[in-house]
């Protein structure tokens, strides 16, 4: 079994941040509910477990099964739960130190701080601890302690926050994983992609394995796994749902029958879903109809077996993270009926899903796409979904997508995608939003597009696609009504 690192916090964001940077050095680390009940925890048997929170947030101890702590597995306690953990044991709270100044970090001998020196630094928030008996000082800001370590139990705690591109946090992350726990520091994409294979033929056993492709990576990179791992066994089930791209059903499946050199079953759905949709206009709603219709297509096909099959699932790391695997409809109906599920990419980050792809010989074509949901251009359709409606965010889509890949931005953005909205000062025609984001810092933000591009992008849509009355860039830092999730 894989040595683990687990994170535990109350922020997906920090735990995404921690774990990721402990997979850079090669250790292979799992973000997990900060609720999580000691007994699964166990389970696992993890190496060492991380346990962080946001500044200002305290509320440890009524989240965390305390049970844990004396488990005898090395624990570290970063932030905010570095004083909780500090009351739970005894400690007080001396002064609360809000300064952006630099202080003077004066830090122990010990492994924990290996390659890690003392000096200024700049530590947005902390509290000057009083320690009692069973805890020793590891760490100070201008002699107010600020860290520490059981003296019988294998717990750490330091108010230091995790921030992306910092030296000293990727080291003080390393030393007590791999200097304290003892983790290896064997994981990458080659081990990922051996397990992969050798789990699906060990599932699949004589059986067909299925796996649906939408033309999105996750799902080919599945199906590249699955085919390493079964060959003509594997079945590639392609449904053209009617809210794709312009083409973009056509571009999916000569991409994999002429690059990646494997057959895909078309079948052709456009109807049902145009018509599943018809009425409806909230985002939920169509989210939960596209995809409850697809699993019934699906499920259709797989009761069709002689032998039970095995459905290869695209789901991956931030799907689980952000809840969507939980409400997967396939998985739900997994009991009613005879079918293996297996999801190779659930433990795997989107960014290393990538990595994935190229390692396994995937052609830029495919590993550069963007994300795109199921629900497809229905979601990026204020209101109602009709045929008129689609051909004109799609025609919209086309130019914007040209535009972007002349000037080749495509690299360094994120995502880039139109929407639809009714014009409130011209009620039969259209309105175009153009949306383009980058990813920093764990956010998401508008990329500051030439204005040029953005200009030849509007006179392009209005003349050659009818019924659009306005074309805006919408410069929003974060997520709105007709953003995609």
């Amino acid at each position: 079994m894989q040595e683990t690192i687990l994170v535990l916090s109350s922020n997906v964001v920090l735990s995404g941040l921690i774990a990721r940077t402990l997979r850079y050095r090669r250790i292979y680390c799992m973000p997990i509910p900060l609720q999580t009940k000691a007994t699964d925890l166990l389970v696992i048997n993890p190496r060492g477990i991380i346990i962080a929170l946001p500044e200002g947030d305290a509320d440890l101890l009524t989240q965390l099964d305390l049970g844990i702590l004396t488990s005898g597995i090395p624990i570290f306690a970063l932030g905010s739960a570095a004083i909780s953990l500090c009351e739970h044991f005894g400690g007080t709270i001396d002064d609360i130190l809000r300064s952006n100044a630099a202080v003077n970090l004066e830090l122990s001998s010990d492994p924990l701080f290996d390659q890690i020196n003392s000096g200024e630094r700049v530590l947005r928030s902390l509290c000057a601890l009083s320690l009692p008996a069973d805890l020793v000082a590891l760490a100070k800001a201008s002699n107010d302690v600020i860290g520490f370590k059981h003296v019988t139990l294998p717990i750490y705690a330091l108010q230091y926050s995790i921030e992306r591109n910092d030296p000293d946090s990727a080291q003080l992350l390393f030393n007590f994983a791999h200097g304290i726990c003892m983790a290896n520091t064997n994981w990458d994409e080659d081990l990922v992609i051996d397990t992969a294979v050798d789990q699906i033929r060990s599932i699949s056993g004589n059986g067909r394995v299925i796996c649906a492709i939408s033309g999105g990576l996750d799902s080919a990179v599945c199906a590249k796994l699955a085919s390493l791992a079964v060959s003509d066994r594997l079945v590639c089930l392609f449904v053209d749902t009617g809210l794709l791209r312009l083409d973009e059903a056509q571009s999916v499946i000569d991409s994999y029958r002429d690059i990646m050199g494997i057959e895909v079953e078309y079948i052709d759905a456009k109807d049902s879903f145009l018509h599943a949709l018809a009425g409806v206009t909230s985002a939920s709603d169509k989210k939960r109809i596209t995809s409850s219709l697809m699993t019934q297509l699906l499920l259709k096909y797989v009761q069709e077996e002689e032998q039970t099959p095995t459905l290869v699932m695209g789901t991956n790391l931030n799907d689980t993270i952000s809840g969507f695997a939980q409400d997967n409809p396939i998985q739900k109906s997994k009991g009613d009926m005879q079918l293996n599920i297996y999801e190779p990419l659930l433990t795997v980050f989107k960014e290393e899903v990538v990595r994935i792809a190229t390692t396994i010989g995937m052609p830029p074509s495919i590993t550069q796409r963007k994300p795109f949901p199921l629900s497809g251009l229905a979601l990026r359709i204020s209101g109602e979904v009709t045929q008129e409606r689609l051909n004109v965010l799609r025609g919209a889509e086309a130019c914007f997508m040209s535009e972007i890949r002349q000037g080749d931005f495509q690299k360094r953005l994120w995502q880039y995608y139109t929407s639809l909205i009714e014009d409130p000062d011209h009620p039969k025609s259209y309105m175009i939003c153009l949306r383009a984001l980058q990813s920093a810092q764990g956010g998401k933000y508008a990329a500051r597009l030439p204005f040029d591009l953005l200009e030849r992008t509007t006179n392009r849509i209005r003349a050659e696609v009818p019924g659009i009355s306005r074309v805006v860039y919408d410069l929003t830092p974060s997520t709105n009504i007709v953003d995609p999730e």
